[in-house]
């Protein structure tokens, strides 16, 4: 993947203020880090967005005018819950040498003959991952095979994942990502429960026919 940027320039704008910034296109950002004093910045919000878009949880390289280039991680987003704009964003710049805790999405690869053919539904119950590493091994998601489920294997957990070297895996392993039900089953229950009633009618109709006998 090539390597994603933003350029941002700094901010004096601060509070109830920022409105004016963003009716003018611009996204107040907040840079900071275990070694950095917060830094209030602002970039155009088209480009943030493109920014977020590319790293999905990778590192984006900030460069601020007049300043060396920056590693760093979106820790939080804000977002207008009705027109969906970029309100806000918090920028954590990370040392490249420490690792660091952060949760990576899970991407479904394939699909199961039996959900192909309708016989079956797939269910996926966790869809991130947390996991620990450099930041350069973050990854934009993490991709699952499912393909190969089958009635008698029918669930992958975490411990069946085998990630790169240098990334450890913090969620439980006993969790399930993804399970395959069977439709079969809800069939098999219908059918039994018309069997009760067919017997019913039987039964009513023999006893007529002997009262009238």
């Amino acid at each position: 993947m090539s390597q994603v940027e933003l350029v941002a320039q700094p901010r004096s704008v601060t509070g109830k203020r920022v409105k004016a910034l963003r009716a003018a296109g611009l996204v107040p950002l907040v840079l900071y880090g275990p070694k950095t004093r917060p830094i209030n910045v602002q970039a155009p919000e088209l480009d943030v967005r493109r920014a977020l878009a590319r790293a999905r949880g990778q590192l984006i390289t900030l460069r601020i005018s007049g300043q060396k280039p920056r590693p760093v991680l979106v820790k939080e987003a804000q977002r207008d819950p009705i027109s969906g704009r970029l309100l806000h964003a918090d920028l954590y710049e990370v040392d490249v040498t420490e690792r660091q805790r952060v949760e990576v999405a899970i991407e479904l690869v394939g699909e199961p003959h039996m959900v192909n053919t309708g016989q079956a539904v797939l269910n996926q119950p966790l869809t991130v991952l947390t996991i620990e590493c450099l930041p350069t091994m973050i990854m934009q998601s993490i991709p699952v095979d499912v393909s190969g489920l089958t009635p008698e294997r029918d669930a992958v957990h975490v411990r069946d994942l085998s990630l790169p070297e240098g990334i450890t895996v913090l969620t439980p392993g006993d969790e399930v990502i993804a399970r395959m039900e069977v439709l079969r089953e809800e069939e098999e229950e219908e059918e039994e429960e018309l069997i009760p009633e067919t017997a019913e009618v039987e039964v009513i109709r023999r006893g007529r026919v002997e009262e009238e006998e």
